[in-house]
């Protein structure tokens, strides 16, 4: 595939621009073309530039990254995800984390296979492994078969509020500190939330709010 077919800029996500990255280095000069080097906190800027980008994100250094920014939007729709060095099989929960997750190799992934992902990924495809795939298919048609339309659902003003918040990551106590209440009545309205989506945690929380709340 030549340079001139790709629509789309893949973006690695790292704790350093100024830093050497072997594996993305080697990544680049087999798909020929650049990917550039992106830190957290330019995500977390209000500008439309940094929206709709594809985040090449290295597993290994994902907790890092996120502990570098607090509230790192990984998990917004507004970002395609690929992960890559992934070295053991993720739960569904861990899968959700990532948000619109677009591709996924494991550290035994070949250099040539990762970049036949790529490639696709940059067309507009995705890159899943099958039973990655099948882990979502089944979580969202449980979605789906729970009754969480939108319309369905009566979440009050107050819970939409605080599912705002969950989609950006806050703590219960920076929820309660935001909307002055205590961290007691945020457990309490998490439950009622968790209750009528069906969900289980704020990770398929954050899940159901990412596919059905407006931007």
């Amino acid at each position: 595939m030549s340079k001139a077919d790709y629509t789309r800029t893949i973006y690695f996500l790292c704790e350093d621009k100024n830093a050497d990255y072997p594996h993305v280095n080697t990544l680049q000069q087999a798909l020929s073309i650049e990917l550039p080097k992106i830190q957290p906190e330019d995500l977390m800027q209000a500008n439309p530039k940094h929206r709709h980008k594809i985040l090449l994100i290295d597993y290994q250094a994902h907790k890092v990254l996120q502990q570098q920014v607090r509230n790192l939007p990984i998990t917004d729709k507004n970002f395609e995800v690929i992960i890559f060095n992934l070295n053991k099989r993720l739960t569904t929960d861990e899968l959700l984390y990532f948000g619109n997750l677009k591709g996924l190799f494991y550290t035994h992934t070949s250099v040539e296979d990762i970049v036949r992902g790529l490639e696709e990924i940059i067309n507009g495809q995705n890159w899943l492994p099958r039973k990655v795939a099948s882990q979502l298919l089944h979580y969202y048609r449980h979605v789906l078969n729970s009754n969480t339309a939108p319309v369905i659902v009566d979440l009050t003003s107050r819970e939409l509020q605080i599912l705002r918040c969950l989609q950006n990551n806050s703590s219960n106590i920076q929820i309660a500190d935001s909307l002055f209440i205590s961290e007691f009545t945020v457990k309490s309205h998490l439950y009622q939330i968790f209750k009528k989506l069906s969900v289980k945690n704020r990770v398929q929380a954050i899940a159901w709010a990412n596919q059905n709340l407006a931007s």
